[in-house]
C-alpha cells in the first residue's frame, strides 16, 4: 500500500461532530447520561481546543443530547472562542479560588445536575471526581475511541511523519566526530519548526513541538537517559538518534541507529538482528492479531539468538495525539490490532559493552497487513555517516 496524503488543516466541524456522535452512541450502551471530558487531550480531539490547565481546570460536559457545554475560567473564554470548531455553550467561572457560588464546581454542578449517571475519565483526580455531581461512572469512552483513527487523522499523522523525515536527515548531516549535540537538536528542531510554519495554516503552538536527540555510542544501551547537551560525538558507534514531531496536534516519530565512518564487526552482528525482529514484526502486524502476540513473536527472534537478557521494553506504542498513546504492542496488552491504527514498531538489543540498536517508524495498519508512514533508509550501508574531518582525508 502507498503511504496516505499527508494533511495539514484543521479538522472539519463534521470531524469533529462525528466524533461527538461516535461518543454519544458509546454513552448509550453504558447507559450515561452525562461524559464530563477534562483531560486537555480529549478536550482537544473532540473540539480542536488546545489550551494549559495549570491551576484553572477545564470540563467539556456532553450530554445524551443537546449542544455540549464548556466550562472555562473567564479568561479562557476568548481563547476558547478562536480554537473550538464544534457548537458549544461557553459556561466561564471567575477565578480560582473564587467567592463563594462563583467556581468552578459551582458551574459544574450547574451544567450537570444531580440525578445523572456521568461518565468521567479514570486520569480525573479523585478530588474532582469527589465534587462531581450526579452519580460518577469511571469509563474512559474518549480514549478508546482515540484507538482507531479516521482518514482525516491518518492524514494529520502522515503529515507528522514527513516532518520527522525532515529532522532525521537534518539531524544526520551532522553527525560527524566532535559535534555537539546540543548544535545537533537545536539545527534539527529549527528545520523542523520552520516546515511547520510554513505549510500549516494558523498552527497551534501549544500542541507543536519537536525532539531531535542522539544518544552517542557510551549511552546508546541507555534508552531513557538524558544524554549532556555539550556531550560530542566520535567515529563509530552505535548511536541512536531519535526525531518526534507534535505538528499542530497530531504526533509521529522516527528512530535511527547509525554510524560515523566505520562499523565495528560486533556492532554489525547486533545490527543484523535487531534488523530481523523488526522485519518479524512488519510481517506479522495486520488487522486482527493480538498486539500481545506481535511482541512475543518479535522478542523471540532475540531471545533464540541468545539476547533475552538485552531486551529492555515492548516492541511498539499508539501515535495519536500524542507520541505515546495505546494500543500497546506489548505482552501484557489486550489490544487487537485493527485497520487505521497507528504505531511504532521499535524492538531493540542494549548492550554494555557494545551499545544500542533500535530504529522506530510510525505505522499505519491497513486493510491486510501495515505500510510505514516514516519513509526513511533504514539499511546498515544507508546509515553509515561520513568523516568530514582532516583525518578522513588523510585516510583517503
Amino acid at each position: 500500500m502507498t503511504i496516505p496524503e499527508p494533511i495539514t488543516a484543521a479538522p472539519s466541524k463534521e470531524e469533529l461532530d462525528l466524533r461527538i456522535a461516535n461518543l454519544r452512541s458509546t454513552m448509550a450502551e453504558k447507559g450515561l447520561d452525562v461524559y464530563v471530558a477534562a483531560h486537555t487531550d480529549n478536550v482537544y480531539y473532540l473540539t480542536n481546543f488546545a489550551y494549559l490547565p495549570f491551576e484553572r481546570p477545564f470540563f467539556l460536559v456532553i450530554p445524551a443530547a443537546g449542544t455540549p457545554a464548556l466550562v472555562v475560567p473567564l479568561l479562557e473564554v476568548s481563547h476558547a472562542r478562536q480554537r473550538v470548531l464544534i457548537d458549544v455553550e461557553y459556561c466561564p467561572y471567575y477565578e480560582y479560588p473564587a467567592p463563594a457560588g462563583r467556581g468552578y464546581v459551582d458551574t459544574l454542578k450547574t451544567v450537570v445536575g444531580d440525578s445523572l449517571k456521568v461518565g468521567v475519565e479514570s486520569s480525573l483526580s479523585i478530588a474532582h471526581q469527589g465534587i462531581m455531581p450526579g452519580e460518577p461512572v469511571v469509563a474512559d469512552l474518549i480514549d478508546e475511541a482515540r484507538l482507531v483513527k479516521t482518514d482525516y487523522e491518518v492524514g494529520r499523522i502522515t503529515y507528522a511523519a514527513g516532518v520527522t523525515q525532515v529532522g532525521m536527515k537534518k539531524a544526520l548531516e551532522q553527525c560527524t566526530p566532535d559535534a555537539a549535540l546540543a548544535t545537533i537538536y537545536s539545527e534539527s528542531a529549527r528545520e523542523m519548526m520552520v516546515k511547520v510554519l510554513f505549510e500549516v495554516p494558523n498552527p497551534n503552538l501549544l500542541v507543536t513541538k519537536f525532539l531531535a536527540a542522539v544518544w552517542p555510542e557510551a549511552l546508546s544501551a541507555q534508552p531513557h537517559s538524558v544524554p549532556g547537551m555539550f556531550d560530542t560525538l566520535k567515529k563509530g558507534g552505535p548511536n541512536v538518534a531519535i526525531v518526534t514531531a507534535q505538528a499542530n496536534g497530531y504526533s509521529a516519530e522516527l528512530e535511527r541507529t547509525f554510524f560515523i565512518g566505520q562499523v565495528p564487526e560486533g556492532a554489525k552482528r547486533m545490527f543484523d538482528l535487531f534488523m530481523e525482529a523488526r522485519r518479524k514484526a512488519y510481517a506479522l502486524v495486520k488487522p486482527g492479531i493480538r498486539a500481545a502476540d506481535v511482541d512475543h513473536a518479535v522478542l523471540q527472534v532475540i531471545k533464540d539468538a541468545g539476547h533475552a537478557d538485552n531486551i529492555l521494553h515492548r516492541t511498539g506504542h499508539g501515535f495519536g495525539i500524542t507520541g505515546h498513546e495505546p494500543p500497546w504492542v506489548a505482552l501484557g496488552s489486550g489490544h487487537v490490532l485493527e485497520k487505521n491504527m497507528v504505531i511504532s514498531i521499535e524492538p531493540g538489543i542494549y548492550m554494555a559493552e557494545v551499545g544500542g540498536f533500535r530504529h522506530s517508524d510510525t505505522v499505519l495498519v491497513t486493510d491486510d497487513g501495515c505500510v510505514s508512514l516514516t519513509d526513511y533508509p533504514d539499511k546498515l550501508e544507508d546509515l553509515v555517516c561520513l568523516l568530514y574531518t582532516s583525518d578522513a582525508a588523510d585516510d583517503k
